[in-house]
């Protein structure tokens, strides 16, 4: 299982299975909300289009 680190709005470390993310959404602030289930969502400082690239994911 592979592992991609992600830092949240609040500084703290989130580790992300990129086989489980459902969407990457934009919100104000700069900010991007990435979700991989139900209450698994987290708030980065991260452009969307940054947040699929770490993930290591294309934009189709």
């Amino acid at each position: 299982m592979e592992f991609v680190l992600f830092e949240d709005v609040d500084g703290r470390e989130v580790f992300v299975n990129p086989e489980r993310v459902i969407w990457v959404r934009e919100y104000p602030g700069h900010t991007t909300m990435i979700s991989c289930g139900h209450d698994d969502k987290f708030m980065v400082r991260l452009a969307p289009a940054q947040a699929v690239a770490a993930l290591g994911r294309t934009i189709r």
